[in-house]
């Protein structure tokens, strides 16, 4: 599976980039939030280091999965909107996605820094799953809003 990903990465991130424009998703906000990822994994790398904990490939590899993962959240919802367009301007609910997500990579990458400069360990707060709650929660406020018309 490694030579094929290898292989093959340039075609998966050309895919993403094109996939985002397709959204109309601002890929500048896109490449800031993929350099904080990629900051937040180098710098959990060094927290790691710091509390003496063991490198281990695995755990790096599910976290980089885990990045890749991250980035569904904002095509999901573009999705969305582009399949509810007519009507329903879901590009502000986008921008706050988006701006989550990047202050979410920050904060991540702020608190290893902080661990590595001082050796002591902080509890994360899950921001992305803070954030997946309340597009669920918005998610399902919008569907009963419709059936509720419906209804009328």
């Amino acid at each position: 599976m490694r030579p094929f990903l290898t292989e093959h990465i340039n075609e998966l991130k050309t895919a993403i980039y094109l996939s985002f424009i397709y959204l109309n998703i601002d890929t500048d906000i896109v490449k800031i939030l993929m350099i904080l990822m990629a900051v937040d994994t180098g710098t959990g790398v060094l927290k790691s280091w710091k509390l003496g904990k063991k490198f281990d490939f695995k755990v790096l590899f599910f976290g980089l999965c885990s990045k890749l993962v991250i980035l569904l959240i904002p095509m999901v919802v573009a999705l969305v909107s582009k399949g509810i367009s007519k009507g329903y301007d879901m590009s502000p609910v986008l921008d706050v996605v988006l701006k989550v997500l990047v202050v979410s990579e920050g904060l991540s990458s702020i608190s290893n820094l902080y661990v590595f400069k001082t050796g002591k360990d902080v509890k994360n707060i899950d921001v992305v799953t803070m954030l997946l709650s309340a597009l669920r929660k918005w998610m399902l406020s919008f569907v009963e809003s419709i059936m509720r018309k419906l209804e009328s």
